[in-house]
């Protein structure tokens, strides 16, 4: 049985036609919705819109826990379902096209241990425009959504991540954890693939596999001070949680060249006040992401190089330089 996990929060409409784009998969499928605390409830915007809420199980949660949280509350939940072996985690703000499923399905190889599987997400409103296939992390030690197929493939996005059920129960049997809640959203999906490379899993990419996305349309848009502080936040702490010091060592001009320049573009921005407050937040919880690295070394399968076949080994994304200095230049007019 594949079990299909969705958070929302308070974006109905969007949610209920993700929702809607599910019908038609498999008899076997089973979709679980956790609601982060909506106002109004998820069930009640459903029961004025038609009555039917298109999925299995409803969760509400009187708070709103974040995505990682979120998840881990549905995940909760479903390992207790002993006929569940297959979970894909999918964006409420994604719509899934036919055939999607059996693409990403036919990717897992338990032999190879290939337990996770990432898609081709494109943009909704430009379909000629890929939005992420999967993740890469780059030399700069910033990870972003993978463009083009010829860059290394860390791991897939939560925006849509098939996992094993292997995977989902090794992860907390080594973990004690699946997402880490305190990241609450962004970056939690490239720190839990991490985990999982150090436990010997590997990735693949099933191109097939198309669902359309409205990149960061829960959290207000790509481009706002709550996507930077929990973006650059959680990147630090997954980089010290998992990256080889010898890695670090090496690419630390790289990474004070990045930070650099996340520093200069944003209070191009006006955004002085969230720079300060995330690195802050980001040391402040240093201890806490070392306790959490000592864990993950006890507990790593593959060697240590095997981080630098990982890494892409270009500094970050295909023109990002450009589209950064076209920014600096407009925001100086």
């Amino acid at each position: 049985m594949i079990a299909i996990l969705l958070v929302t929060y308070n974006k109905h409409a969007m949610t209920a036609e993700c929702l809607e784009s599910l019908r038609g998969l498999p008899s076997d499928c089973r979709v679980w919705l956790l609601d982060n605390a909506s106002q109004p409830p998820f069930d009640e915007y459903a029961a004025s819109n038609g009555g039917s809420r298109d999925a299995d199980h409803v969760v509400r949660s009187e708070v709103n826990l974040g995505f990682a949280a979120g998840m881990n509350r549905l995940l909760f939940d479903v390992v207790r379902d002993s006929a569940i072996d297959r979970v894909l985690l999918l964006n409420n703000d994604t719509l899934v096209t036919p055939g999607f499923l059996q693409a990403m399905l036919s990717k897992l190889d338990a032999t190879a241990k290939v337990d996770m599987v990432a898609a081709r997400l494109l943009n909704a409103d430009d379909s000629a425009t890929t939005d992420s296939l999967g993740i890469t992390l780059y030399r700069s030690g910033l990870a972003s959504n993978r463009k083009h197929s010829d860059e290394r493939l860390l791991g897939p996005t939560g925006g849509c991540m098939l996992l094993s059920r292997r995977l989902i129960d090794d992860l907390h049997a080594s973990y004690g954890e699946w997402f880490d809640e305190s990241f609450f959203c962004y970056a939690e999906d490239t720190d839990l693939v991490m985990r999982a490379r150090w436990l010997g899993y590997a990735p693949a990419f099933a191109d097939d596999a198309v669902v359309l996305h409205r990149g960061s349309a829960s959290s207000g848009g790509p481009d706002t001070d709550f996507v930077l502080y929990h973006g650059i936040r959680n990147s630090i702490w997954a980089l010290t949680k998992n990256a080889p010091v010898s890695w670090l060592l090496v690419h630390s001009p790289w990474l004070i060249v990045a930070h650099a320049a996340i520093w200069l573009r944003n209070l191009r921005k006006g955004r002085l006040r969230t720079l300060l407050r995330l690195y802050r937040d980001a040391f402040a919880g240093l201890p806490a992401v070392l306790r959490k690295r000592r864990l993950i070394l006890r507990q790593r399968r593959v060697s240590m190089w095997q981080w630098w076949r990982w890494v892409q080994p270009s500094l970050y994304e295909r023109n990002y330089l450009r589209q950064a200095l076209r920014d600096l230049f407009s925001l100086r007019r």
